[in-house]
């Protein structure tokens, strides 16, 4: 199984994910500890399940059993592990 590593706001849609680890790149710190907070922590499972029409918009995310919509500068906050 080959495996690719990314960012979550790189990922395709409907593309079964795990999540590596959060970072604050270019964002606030804060961001690392609300994203943690919302369920995204290595290990679990995720999914983008729609992109926005216009660019800016927000991702519509899975993490585990819950949704969320991330700003595509939050979703680049997420190291991913695709599963293809």
């Amino acid at each position: 199984m080959q495996r690719t590593h990314m960012t979550l706001d790189q990922a395709s849609l409907n593309q079964p994910l795990i999540v590596r680890a959060v970072h604050a790149f270019k964002a606030p710190s804060e961001w690392v500890h609300w994203l943690e907070d919302i369920g995204f922590i290595a290990g679990e499972h995720a999914m983008i399940l729609k992109r926005p029409l216009i660019s800016g918009g927000a991702l519509v995310v899975r993490i585990g059993l819950s949704t969320f919509a991330l700003h595509p500068e939050e979703a680049a906050c997420v190291e991913v592990t695709a599963l293809i």
